[in-house]
């Protein structure tokens, strides 16, 4: 894999500091005005899906992640926590919205607005899965110990 152009890096910065801005604001306006407290969790945990994914991102400019690849491991698993649960939420908010027949509403428990920003924090979390494995791949692609040929003639304890 190719490493990422000073453009695409900057694009990744943009798309994620607009993230955390659009998630924080959806937690004030539902949370405090509109009292949807669904809407507004699940808008701060994507805001906070995109703060790591920006994370992830300055780390690769500092070159933080030449030294210590291993590290971004955690943050993959952090990526499939956070799908897994934007999906759990997105399937057991649609299924509330249609069994008590709601219509889209912003006041009170609107499910419909909480499937959205379940969505939001399922692609975050993919967001951060991707990059996360891609920074990853990068660098293990450059630092490999041995050769793929040295890797397939070793054979342990041949001496004995």
């Amino acid at each position: 894999m190719a490493a990422p152009t000073d453009r695409n890096i900057k694009i990744r910065f943009a798309f994620s500091v607009i993230g955390i801005l659009v998630g924080a604001s959806i937690f004030f306006v539902f949370g405090l005005h509109y009292e949807n407290w669904n809407t507004a969790l699940w808008g701060l945990l994507s805001a906070l899906g995109a703060a790591v994914t920006l994370f992830v991102h300055v780390q690769y400019t500092r070159d933080v992640w030449r030294t210590f690849p291993y590290r971004l491991r955690y943050f993959m698993l952090t990526g499939c926590f956070i799908q897994l649960a934007g999906v759990c939420g997105f399937v057991a908010y649609l299924t509330l919205a249609i069994t008590q027949h709601q219509h889209l509403k912003a006041y009170g428990n609107g499910f419909y607005l909480a499937t959205i920003w379940c969505f939001m924090t399922w692609k975050w979390g993919f967001l951060l899965f991707y990059f996360s494995r891609a920074y990853r791949q990068l660098y293990l692609d450059i630092y490999t110990i041995l050769p793929q040929e040295a890797k397939d003639d070793y054979k342990p304890y041949s001496n004995f």
